[in-house]
């Protein structure tokens, strides 16, 4: 005789599966990233005009929070107009070129969009704290975006409203950026001259 199915476990499309686990790795490598640094060290740069760790940090914050503007009415949306699927789905050649060059390690350098510039000297539990919240908030609409066609849904870049992409891709793109900016900020924790304490 079957089992009966479970009622205590969320069961989301592979997809999305996928990207929940990425936000999950990628919350624990912060986690690791800054334990047992001081407020001197979070806020050190390695040379004038190279990011600290915490700007580092706050630059995902802020993009962060601007993807979710866009995402989570996105996802609403077409909740309600009813573009569903289960997938799998295959992304356009250059989406998929663009989520390579942002994931580490960094070949190609660009320039941070004006909108996502991060603050300077903002205290460390406020930058953490925002960064705990807004998590959070991803992986919820990670979830709520479950059963959306995640390639024929577009969504504009915050950068540029001319820019669409696919709500998976982004999605993907936001991991990526993350990832690539976690591995600069690991680079200023290693590197020379990095304070003691």
């Amino acid at each position: 005789m079957p089992l009966p199915p479970r009622t205590d476990v969320k069961y989301f499309n592979p997809e999305i599966e996928r990207l929940l686990f990425q936000v999950k790795v990628i919350v624990e490598e912060l986690e690791g990233l800054v334990d047992g640094v001081s407020e001197t060290q979070f806020h050190w740069s390695p040379q004038p005009g190279a990011w600290s760790i915490g700007q580092c940090i706050d630059h995902l914050n802020v993009a962060l929070q601007q993807y979710l503007v866009i995402l989570e009415p996105a996802i609403a949306n077409t909740r309600k107009s009813g573009a569903l699927s289960e997938g799998p789905f295959v992304y356009g050649f250059l989406s998929r070129m663009f989520l390579r060059m942002t994931l580490p390690p960094v070949k190609r350098r660009f320039s941070a969009p004006k909108v996502f510039v991060p603050g300077t000297q903002k205290k460390m539990a406020m930058v953490l704290a925002e960064w705990k919240t807004l998590h959070e908030r991803l992986s919820k609409t990670l979830e709520s975006a479950s059963g959306i066609d995640l390639k024929r849904v577009k969504v504009p870049s915050p950068a540029s409203s001319l820019m669409k992409i696919s709500l998976g891709m982004a999605f993907w793109i936001l991991t990526a950026h993350e990832k690539r900016h976690l591995w600069q900020a690991r680079n200023v924790r290693n590197a020379k001259g990095f304070p003691a304490a």
